[in-house]
């Protein structure tokens, strides 16, 4: 909040005027006291005009104010924040669709990689990294529709054997008709965390943390008669 700016006014000599906070706001009795040093002070003949007297009255006036709105907007921010949190809990058990590259693994399960491709593919390459970045596997993948489509994996490296648990990466390298291709990795499975440490509510797919802004589509979980 920016201080409150005095117009300058001659002073008599010998008096001392006190000096406002520095760094701070311009509080109410701050600013009361102030004005009133200012007021004892100036010179008798050469008084503080009265457009400089309102226009400082004015000024703290609109201070106040700011002041005030901030406060109400601090208000609000925390409202919107505690009802942003409540709903986001909600989603936890509700399957998601979402934008992502990565999948957990865990006691070499086998898992599905979700793509989604504009275009019909003539086929392509599906790598597989670990969380060093090393390549564990690689898989070839024949003409797929466009659309949404999955891969399997098995969980087991190039070399047949289990992978350790962790959060794998995964892309496609694809061509179409035309030799070229855009494919999107995407994250598919039910919410089973909301994790809110960072201050932004982050959801948990299966083990895998998106966020917010990268999921595509919500499903609500059927109920299940008695």
């Amino acid at each position: 909040m920016d201080s409150v700016t005095f117009f300058d006014s001659p002073t008599v000599p010998g008096q001392q005027v006190p000096e406002a906070p520095q760094g701070g706001a311009l509080g109410q009795e701050t600013f009361l006291r102030l004005l009133t040093e200012q007021m004892q002070n100036q010179d008798p003949l050469d008084p503080m005009k009265n457009e400089d007297f309102v226009a400082q009255l004015a000024q703290f006036s609109s201070l106040e104010q700011l002041m005030g709105l901030q406060g109400v907007m601090e208000g609000v921010y925390m409202g919107v924040m505690s009802m942003n949190n409540a709903s986001m809990a909600s989603l936890v058990g509700t399957e998601v669709v979402a934008v992502g590259d990565q999948v957990r693994v865990e006691d070499g399960a086998p898992v599905d990689l979700h793509f989604h491709s504009p275009t019909d593919l003539e086929g392509g390459t599906v790598t597989i990294q670990d969380e060093d970045g090393k390549v564990v596997r690689t898989i070839e993948v024949e003409a797929t529709e466009s659309g949404d489509f999955t891969v399997p994996w098995d969980g087991n490296d190039d070399d047949g054997q289990p992978v350790p648990d962790g959060t794998y990466t995964f892309s496609m390298d694809a061509t179409n008709a035309d030799g070229e291709a855009t494919v999107e990795s995407r994250v598919v499975g039910t919410v089973t965390e909301m994790d809110y440490s960072t201050g932004t509510p982050q959801p948990s797919i299966e083990g895998v943390v998106v966020g917010i802004e990268a999921i595509l589509k919500l499903t609500a979980e059927e109920e299940t008669s008695s």
